[in-house]
């Protein structure tokens, strides 16, 4: 079968759904499909037409818009020609991809990631939040053959914002981390990466975007010091992403100027295989979102064996298992609770819940079915 990817950004960009696609294309590469992937310039090396292994990617010079790129009509028409299904995802891409598939009577699949809705109201100003909601509707109402819902709960939030529809299909994404294989740096030591002595260590990592629930974090630490409880032994320990910039830097402005410096310790992202380190030799991983459409991080961290604290948002309860614990999304005071009974040593801060798998063949299985019910000849 002969697939189009187009898609808004692809590898080497870091971010989940990327790492999903090129996890996807290289998996039904190996399959024997061939694979035309077409995405924006990520930076010089990556810039034009590549082959990656087999793979083939051609980089595009697209202007942008918070953050999300605009495709050109004429640097993706020839391959939605040439191709036997074109797949794409939200949110800019969606439109113009529709539009084209109609016009060369090709199948469409959209990915669909994450559906807020009106949840975008929880975070940003008005008029911001309600030019992202009517971009996530126009986006998520284009005509497509099949609908890639990544989660149950995505799905239920596509099928409540914009419309059910039939041919919303759940495929579960995948990742490695923490798995046996997976690439671990064997020099990595979160204690010195941190600068840290024996404390226990309580780790957040990603993007500090107000949807993964920095803030609910950073009040939860406020609340546990008005309360009194004995922090010397602890510390809070966050890998920050550099982007976005402005929501960074607030969130550290924040903390500082309400004194968390003592127990907090903010360092910048790190390579993979030092993230798998980091994420196994953590005591405890926070994973406070808002919002959460698959949720890689609370997967990495169950896939390691790490106790897992998350909220009950989105799809972080369909994700984790192992020994981890929920709190009311957005509630920092049950948060704080969570937290004190880990630092405090209670033997039932912790459920049990039983293993779940997430496997890349799974996957692979999933979007070749939703691939093969709607293209006849393959």
């Amino acid at each position: 079968m002969k697939i189009a990817m187009i898609l808004p950004h692809f590898f080497p960009y870091v971010g989940g759904a990327e790492t999903m696609f090129y996890e996807l294309a290289v998996g039904l590469a190996e399959r024997g499909h061939e694979i035309r992937v077409v995405a924006e310039t990520v930076d010089e090396e990556h810039r034009g037409y590549k082959q990656l292994g087999k793979l083939e990617v051609w980089y595009c010079d697209w202007k942008s818009a918070f953050g999300h790129p605009f495709p050109k009509r004429e640097d993706i028409e020839k391959h939605i020609e040439w191709c036997d299904l074109v797949h794409t995802s939200i949110f800019t891409t969606a439109p113009i991809v529709s539009k084209l598939a109609k016009k060369y009577k090709k199948p469409s699949v959209l990915t669909v990631y994450e559906v807020r809705g009106c949840k975008w109201f929880w975070t940003d100003v008005f008029y911001r939040s309600l030019i992202y909601f009517a971009v996530e509707q126009y986006s998520c109402r284009q005509r497509f053959d099949a609908y890639h819902c990544i989660s149950d709960a995505t799905k239920k939030d596509f099928q409540h914002y914009c419309g059910k529809r039939r041919n919303a299909q759940r495929v579960y994404l995948a990742n490695d981390m923490g798995l046996a294989g997976c690439p671990v740096d064997p020099d990595f030591k979160i204690r010195e990466f941190f600068k840290l002595k024996n404390e226990f260590v309580i780790l957040y990592y990603g993007r500090p975007g107000r949807t993964k629930g920095v803030y609910v974090l950073e009040k939860a630490i406020c609340l546990l010091k008005k309360r009194g409880v004995d922090l010397s032994s602890v510390r809070f320990c966050f890998l920050l992403g550099n982007e976005p910039k402005r929501p960074r830097r607030e969130f550290l402005n924040r903390m500082r100027e309400d004194g968390l410096r003592g127990v907090v310790r903010v360092r910048p992202s790190v390579p993979r295989d030092s993230l798998a380190a980091c994420i196994r030799q953590a005591d405890c991983v926070v994973v406070p979102s808002l919002t959460e459409g698959f949720g890689f991080s609370a997967l990495e961290t169950c896939q390691s064996g790490t106790p897992l604290i998350y909220s009950d948002g989105g799809s972080l309860p369909e994700v984790a298992y192992g020994k981890c614990r929920s709190f009311e999304n957005r509630n920092a005071s049950d948060l704080a609770d969570k937290l004190e009974a880990v630092i405090s040593g209670d033997e039932d801060a912790f459920e049990q819940v039983p293993e779940k798998h997430f496997s890349r063949e799974a996957m692979l299985d999933g979007i070749e079915e939703i691939y093969k019910g709607l293209v006849t000849v393959c």
